[in-house]
C-alpha cells in the first residue's frame, strides 16, 4: 500500500510528460516548417528541445525541491539512456548513418561539454555556479551558430507536419502546460518511491526518472526512424544530450552549486562520458550504427540498469 500512491504518481506524471511532449513537439515542428529549417537542425533543436522539456522540468524541480541527487542523476542517466536505449532501439528499426560533416561540429561540442562536466565532477565533486554560467553562455552561442548556418541544408527530409500557426501555437503551449504538471507529479512519485524501497535518490534519478523523462525522445526517434528520417533521429539524440548538459545542468548549477552524489562515481559517470564519445565517434568516422551495434547498445544498457538498481 505504501508503494501504491508513489507508483500512481509515477504513471500519471509519465503520461503527462509523454503526451505533453508529443503535443509540444508537433507544434514546434509545425512552426519550424513554416519558417524553413533543415531535417538535422529540426532534430538538433526543435525536436531535441521539445523532448528534453521533461528533463528541464524534472531536474529544475528536483533541485529547487531540495533533492539535487535526483537532478544530477537524471541528466547523467538521461544522456546514457538517449544513446544506449534510444540509439539502440532506433538502430534496430533503421540503421543510423549520416555524412561526417553533418554531425562533426555539434558532435565535437557534445564531447567537449561532456568532458567538461566529468572533469568538474571529479575535481570539485560538485558543479560550481561559474560552470553553470559558462554552460548557459555556450548554449546561447551554439544556438546562434546553428540558426546562422542551419538554413544551408534542404528541408525535404523533415517530418511531414502541415499545421498552421494557430494550431501549432495551441499544441506547443498546451503541451508545455501538461509537461509542467506531469513533471511535478513524476518527481514527487520518484522521491517517495526511493524512500519507500530504500534506493538512493541519485540511483533513482539516474535510472527510473531518467528513463521516464527520456520516453519523449524515444517516441520521437522511433517515429522518425519508421519514416526513414535518419538525420532527425541523430539530431534528436545529439541535441537532447547537449540540451541536458548545457541548458539543464547549466541552469540548475547557476541557480545553486550542484553536489555530485558518491553513488554516481562508479559506473554512471564513466558511462555518461563513454556513450556520447562512442556515439559521436562512430558517426564522425562515417560508419553505420547498424542493428548489431544497436543490440550491443541495448545489452550494455540492460547491464547498466542491473548494476545500478540491484547491486
Amino acid at each position: 500500500m505504501d508503494l501504491l500512491i508513489p507508483s500512481l504518481l509515477l504513471i500519471i506524471g509519465l503520461a503527462g510528460l509523454s503526451y505533453g511532449a508529443d503535443f509540444l513537439v508537433r507544434g514546434a515542428v509545425s512552426a519550424s516548417r513554416l519558417i524553413g529549417i533543415s531535417p538535422f537542425i529540426i532534430g538538433l533543436t526543435v525536436v531535441a528541445w521539445g523532448t528534453s522539456a521533461p528533463e528541464v522540468v524534472v531536474t529544475v524541480g528536483a533541485a529547487l525541491g531540495g533533492v539535487p541527487d535526483v537532478a544530477v542523476g537524471n541528466v547523467i542517466g538521461s544522456n546514457i539512456t538517449n544513446v544506449l536505449l534510444i540509439g539502440g532501439l532506433t538502430a534496430l528499426v533503421l540503421p543510423l548513418c549520416c555524412a561526417p560533416n553533418t554531425v562533426r561540429r555539434d558532435g565535437a561540442i557534445l564531447v567537449v561539454a561532456t568532458l567538461f562536466v566529468l572533469v568538474l565532477a571529479y575535481i570539485y565533486e560538485f558543479l560550481p555556479r561559474w560552470s553553470g554560467a559558462l554552460l548557459l553562455v555556450a548554449m546561447v552561442i551554439h544556438t546562434i551558430v546553428i540558426f546562422r548556418f542551419g538554413h544551408e541544408d534542404t528541408v525535404e527530409d523533415a517530418p511531414n507536419v502541415s499545421w498552421g500557426w494557430g494550431l501549432a501555437s495551441l499544441s506547443l503551449f498546451g503541451g508545455l502546460l501538461v509537461l509542467v504538471i506531469g513533471g511535478q507529479a513524476f518527481i514527487y512519485g520518484a522521491v517517495e518511491l526511493a524512500e519507500a524501497i530504500r534506493v538512493p535518490e541519485a540511483v533513482i534519478g539516474a535510472t527510473v526518472v531518467a528513463i521516464g523523462t527520456s520516453l519523449p525522445e524515444l517516441f520521437a526517434s522511433l517515429a522518425a526512424a519508421r519514416q526513414g528520417h535518419r538525420d532527425v533521429v541523430i539530431g534528436n539524440i545529439v541535441g537532447s544530450n547537449l540540451t541536458n548538459i548545457m541548458l539543464v545542468l547549466g541552469l540548475v548549477a547557476f541557480i545553486s552549486p550542484l553536489p555530485v552524489a558518491q553513488e554516481l562515481y562508479h559506473s554512471s559517470l564513466l558511462l555518461f562520458g563513454a556513450t556520447s564519445i562512442l556515439f559521436v565517434g562512430i558517426l564522425v568516422a562515417g560508419r553505420n550504427l547498424g542493428r548489431w551495434v544497436g543490440i550491443g547498445f541495448l545489452c550494455v544498457f540492460a547491464a547498466y540498469l542491473y548494476f545500478s538498481l540491484l547491486t
